[in-house]
This record gives C-alpha cells, structure tokens and sequence, in this order.
C-alpha cells in the first residue's frame, strides 16, 4: 500500500474518445490513445480528457484550482485554457485520515492548426501537474 498524499495531487490524465463519469466510476471507450488519425485538418477532432484528482483527508471540504492547457509541440497555447474548481467532501461512510478521488471528464471539440505533436496538460492546486501527449496523423499517410 502506497502512503497517502499530502496535498491535493493528479492520480490520472487520459485521452478517450469517448468518457463520463457516473456514481463515482469512469466509463471511458477508446481510451489510452497517443495518435488520432485526421482526414481534415481543417475539420474540428472530438475528443475527451478523463481527469483523476486525489484530495487527503485534511484537504477536504475547500476549493482546489483545476487548470488545463493544450499546446503544440513548440508549447504555443493553441485553446483556452479551461478552469474549474472543486470541493470534495468526506460521505458518512468515509474512513478517517483516507484520501479521496475526485474524477471529471472535459469534452473537446478543436480544429489543431496543423499535423504533429500536443500537449494536454493539468494541474491541480498549483502544485501537481501531469500532461499527455499525442501525434494528429495525417490519415492517408498511416498505412492500412
């Protein structure tokens, strides 16, 4: 068993084409992917971003700042960035001094100025960040 965090930190960032969150469980379809092959650069790529924050104990019950930025591979911001803040409570049946995880998805939908590599990256509180990266293809190009 690993020790339990500190602060407020990442768990998880991921990229699926499809995700929400239900209850307290991720339900992701066509998750885990690095390359989304495009047929039309010019034409707007949907995709999700499944987001997992674990918050300890002594965390609880306060705002925690989420902020996400998608780059280029020369770091050039090519989206706003999206924030939000979240609170996480302790339920009734909570075992005192456990951490907590807090999950959320963000549907994008963006035209990528060109083919190549991005970054998705997050960061929670100021503090943990985590970022995934992936390669928009040219579809004719990948090899059937």
């Amino acid at each position: 068993m690993s020790t339990l965090p500190e602060q407020v930190e990442l768990d998880f960032l991921d990229l699926a084409d499809r995700a929400e969150v239900l209850d307290g469980k991720l339900y992701m379809m066509g998750g885990a992917w690095d390359r989304l092959h495009i047929s039309d650069i010019d034409a707007p790529v949907d995709f999700f971003i499944a987001i997992g924050i674990l918050v300890p104990w002594g965390l609880t019950n306060e705002p925690h700042q989420l902020q996400i930025r998608i780059e280029d591979e020369d770091g050039n911001r090519i989206h706003p960035d999206a924030e939000a803040t979240l609170t996480m409570g302790r339920p009734p049946t909570a075992t005192r001094g456990q951490c907590f995880r807090a999950m959320t998805v963000l549907n994008l939908q963006l035209v990528l100025p060109r083919f190549g590599a991005y970054r998705i990256v997050a960061s929670v509180a100021g503090q943990s960040e985590g970022q995934a990266t992936f390669y928009a293809l040219d579809a004719s190009q990948v090899p059937a």
